[in-house]
């Protein structure tokens, strides 16, 4: 008898629990700051930009990256103190991505990205910055495949005006 049944349902619940585990920090972290004083009215801008209050770290994760085997495209277009992260992803068209996040945790600060759309039900990137190297690489976990993936994202350039 085949033990790769197993292997499949067991590392499907180590990625569920990976998952819950993840949200469960951004939570807390969201339950901390709630304890903050909010700042006055008369001091708070009207509009904040998508990424204030993002650590500088983090903002410079933000633009449009390119996964290096294949057309895979993340747009990371803005971040907030709270932990939210505005993002796209596209294969090549748009895939719907349902939660993305940045955070610290023991391999630093990372960005967490789920994808919730046809042939990516609850696919997950984690990935942290190589800021000397200005790329994205972590994991990319699809489920539905059982599978996960080393990947590795660099900044897409912006193409000259013409």
């Amino acid at each position: 008898m085949s033990s790769l049944p197993l292997l499949a349902s067991i590392h499907r619940a180590l990625a569920g629990a990976l998952a819950l585990v993840l949200l469960g920090t951004v939570v807390a972290c969201r339950k901390a700051d709630s304890s903050a004083p909010a700042p006055a009215a008369a001091t708070a801008p009207a509009a904040a930009p998508a990424d204030a209050g993002a650590p500088p770290e983090v903002q410079k994760m933000l633009g449009r990256w390119l996964r290096s085997d294949g057309t895979y495209e993340l747009e990371l277009k803005g971040a907030d103190k709270s932990g939210v992260v505005q993002a796209a992803y596209f294969n090549p068209r748009s895939i719907n991505v349902s939660r993305a996040i940045w955070m610290r945790g023991a391999e630093g600060l990372q960005i967490v990205v789920e994808l919730n759309d046809v042939g990516y039900p609850g696919a997950t990137y984690v990935l942290s910055h190589d800021a000397k190297d200005d790329r994205l690489f972590g994991k990319y976990n699809q489920p539905q495949m059982g599978q996960t993936f080393e990947v590795d994202f660099v900044r897409k350039k912006a193409s000259p005006l013409r």
